[in-house]
């Protein structure tokens, strides 16, 4: 069985799998491509070689697709960074509907939650990208939300009381 120029010797990629995900997907971005053989090409200048095969996968596991670039000729592109338009929903569901109680220690916020809700509810905190947040921490019930100063951390108290508000004042 002939192997590709570009294959591997001997059968065996000289770095792991997530590595050379992570080369090719630098590669896309850094410069356009129009053919496999050329990305081939280029993953073995960068010591991870591959079969033509291997680099069809792991074309479709990254999403890669072939669009018009530049002067019309079709190149690879990676997926565009997904909208999370669908995600920006849940978080206002998850923190109208699952915030039970915010109190206020200092810097900290401690956000309350029905069990198993704690998740959800920090994801949707951390996707506020709300000024002067540090981070958050969950567990099962409890959010452990840190912010810059207390001033900071009272006002994001008062946000999330008047988001629930919204919803238990809205008529159906």
């Amino acid at each position: 069985m002939a192997l590709n120029s570009y294959s591997p010797r001997f059968g065996r990629s000289l770095v792991h799998r997530s590595q050379r995900l992570a080369v090719l997907a630098r590669l896309i971005g850094e410069r356009p491509f129009s053919s496999q053989d050329e990305l081939a090409h280029a993953l073995a200048r960068e010591h991870a070689p591959v079969t033509q095969a291997t680099l069809s996968r792991d074309l479709r596991s990254l999403g890669v697709g072939k669009r018009p670039g530049h002067g019309g000729k079709a190149v690879y592109q990676l997926p565009s960074p997904a909208t999370e338009t669908l995600d920006r929903e849940r978080q206002l569901i998850d923190l109208k509907a699952f915030v039970n109680e915010v109190r206020i220690a200092q810097n900290l916020a401690l956000v309350r939650t029905p069990p198993g809700h704690a998740n959800g509810v920090a994801r949707a905190i951390d996707m506020l990208a709300f000024e002067h947040l540090v981070g958050s921490v969950a567990g099962d019930d409890t959010v452990l939300v840190v912010m810059q100063t207390q001033a900071s951390a009272l006002r994001f108290k008062r946000h999330l009381e008047n988001l629930g508000r919204r919803t238990n004042g809205a008529s159906s």
